[in-house]
C-alpha cells in the first residue's frame, strides 16, 4: 500500500511540471524557460515567438538558473534570424592574421 501512495506522488509531481514558456522576447532573440530538460519543447515555444516577427529560431544556449533551495529552470537561448537570411551581415574584410 505505501509502494502505491509513493507511485501516485511520483507521478503527481512529474505531471504537475508546466510547459516550456517565454520569459524574453525582441525581434532578434527569444528566451525560453522550462522545469525539464527538453530542447524539442522550448524549441517549438520559441518557433512560436520568432513567428511573431516573421523570423525563425536558432539555438544559442541554455543554462540552469536556481530558483529554490530544491528547484531550477532552464534558460534556452534563441537567436531569431530572417529565414531569407536579410538580417546577416556579411563579412566585408578578411580577419586580420
Amino acid at each position: 500500500m505505501k509502494s502505491l501512495i509513493v507511485v501516485l506522488a511520483v507521478a503527481g509531481l512529474v505531471g504537475a511540471c508546466a510547459p516550456p514558456a517565454i520569459s524574453d522576447i525582441a525581434t532578434d532573440k527569444v528566451k525560453v524557460q522550462s522545469e525539464v530538460d527538453d530542447p524539442k519543447a522550448a524549441t517549438a515555444e520559441a518557433e512560436k515567438g520568432c513567428a511573431i516577427y516573421k523570423r525563425v529560431p536558432i539555438p544559442i544556449s541554455q543554462r540552469r538558473i536556481r530558483t529554490g533551495p530544491y528547484t531550477s529552470v532552464i534558460e534556452y537561448l534563441f537567436a531569431c534570424q530572417d529565414p531569407t537570411g536579410a538580417n546577416v551581415t556579411p563579412r566585408t574584410t578578411p580577419p586580420a592574421s
